[in-house]
């Protein structure tokens, strides 16, 4: 999820006029020919702090990330969840980091990897392959080394107090290591059915995921970038990057 496009924001930061600005943002100099790892590191340490929310920024919390209804219905197959969550950003590991700023074309790509879990209430109908399922109640969804490479251009805004970031047609893909599946209250909770069922569908959990994976993941990298943008919108250019020269 991924996800996590907003850590990048962090460490673009330079010595702001804000009192309110936590002390925990840094900044890393973009003639430094370190600067791609001095951002890859500040990303890491203040991760954990970002995904809590920064109230006095505008930022909310992204972990857990509040994902919108969603339903799959295809290969005689109907599921739906609702009042779903997503956690595991704020235990994300950067495993790689490209920037280009400062350029006429500026972009970065970022990749990272977590184990995630949706937390949600579902309403399953039909067959998983040959074997009949349904089922009505509390789901949980874990999946293990969930990678995600985000690429993102970066775009200029204007308003009257200067310059802005903002990240534009962001693009990107995933893949998934490993998923197993707790639906409560299969077959009206007949434990025999249910622990069949279970095995089954935890051993050939791509099939959900086919459908599952694409609408969560694509509403955690909206909300992320979104997060981002309200960040970037507080602070110029010129106020985020030391040494910052605009084209």
């Amino acid at each position: 999820m991924l996800p996590v496009l907003s850590f990048v924001s962090l460490v673009f930061v330079c010595n702001i006029n804000a009192g309110n600005l936590p002390e925990y943002i840094q900044r890393c100099d973009l003639e430094d020919k370190n600067f791609v790892e001095c951002v890859k590191e500040k990303i890491s340490t203040t991760l954990p702090y970002f995904t809590k929310g920064i109230k006095e920024l505008d930022v909310p919390p992204l972990d857990p990330v509040k994902l919108d209804d969603i339903d799959i219905n295809g290969n005689g197959l109907n599921l739906s969840f609702t009042d779903a969550n997503m956690y595991g950003i704020s235990n994300a590991v950067i495993t790689n980091l490209k920037l280009d700023i400062g350029k006429d074309d500026e972009t970065f790509s970022l990749q990272f990897k977590s184990n995630m879990t949706l937390m949600a209430k579902y309403v399953i109908n039909g067959r998983i392959l040959i074997l009949p399922i349904q089922g009505k109640g509390d789901a949980k969804v874990k999946a293990n080394n969930v990678e995600v490479q985000i690429d993102s251009k970066l775009s200029h805004v204007k308003d009257k107090a200067g310059t802005h970031f903002r990240l534009v047609t962001p693009i990107y893909k995933y893949n998934i290591e490993k998923t197993t599946f707790q639906f409560d209250n299969l077959f009206n909770g007949n434990k025999r059915l249910s622990d069949t069922t279970h095995e089954f569908a935890n051993q050939n959990w791509r099939q959900l995921m086919d459908d599952l994976s694409p609408p969560y993941i694509k509403q955690i990298v909206k909300t992320c970038v979104k997060a981002i943008n309200k960040f970037f919108a507080k602070f110029t250019i010129q106020e985020m990057v030391k040494n910052y020269k605009e084209n």
